[in-house]
């Protein structure tokens, strides 16, 4: 079931647990990482709440050599969304520009190469007019070198096989237990957005850009072992709502 949801809900992935390699004076609302293709360098990213009544989330990715504690802020800094791994040494990332023009076409605003760490950063910077969600269940998972492969579970029972790069996978799991997955930051354009224009009437056929959100819950015990342990973001706790 497709559903509109905001940026805000992409950028925080619905999570919020505790986490020992934190930093001890913050408490976070998401905190999960990602070890890096090479297994030198750890992606960190999290959400914590604004010092003060009404102010906003505060949210950061970080980078980090393996052997380094994590300490907000004291990292490499990777700005924007991270979609995938294109390959072991290139990261894709979306920055998104929020605002009440369409875009005029499908095509991205913006390319930029960052070297960071190891490898390199692809950021492509998009103006979007949607943003949706997918939710479903699941009764099985595993991980190639480069994707994550789940068969879903309809509420009819139909099973269907869906695959996706890593890089934008986070799951949320148990020391035994799988308890959730998320897939963020989908990227999809067509030419079918409509737009109802302020007199009532309606404009078809217009640019679209946004992402989906897969959010995928088990139906069944599922170990964390069948999935990889990099180019993947983990959590480890109990899942808050």
């Amino acid at each position: 079931m497709i559903k509109v949801v905001s940026l805000f809900l992409i950028g925080i992935l619905l999570v919020c647990c505790s986490h020992q390699e934190k930093e001890e004076n913050f408490e976070y609302c998401l905190f999960r990482k990602q070890l890096t293709p090479s297994g030198e360098y750890v992606i960190y990213s999290y959400v914590r709440s604004g010092s003060m009544a009404f102010s906003s989330d505060i949210t950061g990715t970080e980078l980090f050599k393996v052997n380094k504690p994590f300490r907000e802020g004291k990292g490499e800094s990777i700005r924007g969304l991270i979609s995938e791994w294109i390959s072991n040494d290139t990261l894709l990332v979306y920055n998104f520009k929020s605002g009440s023009e369409q875009p005029q076409d499908t095509l991205p605003m913006k390319t930029e190469y960052e070297n960071i760490g190891d490898f390199v950063v692809k950021s492509i910077s998009y103006r979007p007019n949607s943003f949706s969600s997918y939710t479903s269940e699941f009764d099985s998972v595993s991980t190639t070198r480069d994707s994550v492969i789940i068969r879903t579970v309809s509420k009819k029972g139909e099973k269907k096989f869906i695959s996706f790069p890593l890089g934008g996978t986070t799951v949320l799991a148990t020391a035994d237990s799988i308890i959730h997955i998320e897939i963020s930051t989908r990227l999809h354009k067509s030419m079918d957005f409509v737009y109802k224009n302020p007199d009532g009437t309606f404009t078809t056929n217009l640019p679209h850009v946004g992402t989906t959100v897969y959010d995928l819950n088990p139906i069944k015990k599922i170990s964390p072992s069948l999935i990889q342990k990099k180019k993947v973001f983990w959590e480890h706790g109990k899942l808050c709502r």
